[in-house]
This record gives structure tokens, sequence and C-alpha cells, in this order.
């Protein structure tokens, strides 16, 4: 069985463990093409020009297929741009420079079926994470922080050099590795909420 199999089959199993142990929450599994986001789904690393470095997602697909799920306009869902995401949540955090906000460490929004929690305080880059509506986030905004510091002191140069090499193994490295550690929070949300 190839690695991305494996994690399919994985997150998968995560689903429907999720499902099993959620009946008192607001949670719910009808079938493997209809099921409630993960409690992270994923998130996107951008610049702060609100360029995609990288995606980080429960597994591959996670972040478009839920924000397209409940699109009711077909022609809606065909011209989704994930891309235009980090550049508005760049666009935002220019106009509150703009207009003289101070200190903006983040920015949430929330729907009935999605919510996303954006990180600005993170050196030169941005991360957009994207959640199911009913977890809570708070408890995990310092793992979450320390994971990032961590990563980007690790890959300094790499990331520094991002702007102009862009490459595309060193991108592909960071979305396995980012992948795996969506599925460690994704555990360990589990664990705390049982």
């Amino acid at each position: 069985m190839d690695k991305d199999s494996e994690n399919k089959k994985m997150t998968l199993n995560a689903f429907l463990e999720l499902d099993n142990q959620q009946s008192k929450k607001d949670f719910s599994f009808k079938s493997i093409y209809d099921f409630s986001p993960p409690p992270f789904i994923g998130c996107i690393l951008s610049d702060k020009e609100g360029k995609t470095i990288a995606l980080f997602e429960s597994h591959k697909g996670a972040l478009e297929f839920y924000l397209k799920k409940n699109m009711k306009d077909p022609s809606k869902s065909e011209c989704f741009n994930i891309e235009l995401i980090p550049m508005f949540i760049s666009a935002l955090e220019r106009f509150s420079e703009e207009i003289n906000i101070q200190d903006v460490p983040c920015i949430n929004l929330k729907g009935s079926n999605i919510k996303f929690h954006s990180i600005f305080d993170l050196d030169n880059f941005t991360v957009i994470f994207f959640l199911n509506p009913y977890i809570h986030i708070k408890s995990f905004e310092n793992l979450i922080h320390k994971y990032f510091i961590e990563l980007y002191e690790e890959y300094k140069n790499e990331f520094q050099d991002i702007k102009k090499l862009s490459s595309l193994n060193f991108i592909s490295h960071l979305e396995n590795l980012g992948m795996e550690w969506i599925t460690h929070l994704n555990n360990l949300y589990s664990e705390k909420s049982f």
C-alpha cells in the first residue's frame, strides 16, 4: 500500500473513530462522501503578500473539499480558487495596519460549516487554519505557535530562499510534514475531548 493510500485509510479510520465517540457532540458521519470535517482540516502557509507557500491538510484535497462541499451553485464551485484566500487575509492584515489597529494577532471567522483562524504574528508568514466550526482552538494556540516557530527555525534558509527558488521538493517535503502534524493535532484534540 503506498503512503498516500495509507494516509487516506488512517484519515478515514480517524473520522470513523471520531464519529463513534462524537455521538453526543455535533459531528456526524453519513457516508465516505459526506462526513463532517475533522477538528483541524488543515492550514495554508503564505507570505505576507498572500502568496501560498504550502498547504497542510488532514488528507490530500481536504481544504478544497470542505470549502466547496456546501456550495449550492455549481458555477461557484467550478470557479473556486483557494489561492485567493491568503490574498484576502493579507489584504485584511494590511487594511488593519492602514487604519492603525495595533497588535492584531489573528482574525477569526466562523460559519455553520467551517471556521478559520488566521495567525499573523509569525515573522514574515501568515498561517490560516481551517477548522471544524465546533472545535475550541484556544488550548492549542501555544502548541501551534511553537510548531511554526520551530519549523521556521529548522528551515530558516529554505524559507528565506522560498520566494526566489519556489523549490517544489522543499514544498512537497513541507506539506508531508504538515500532513503528519495536522493528523497529530487531530489525534490530540480527540484525546482531550473525551
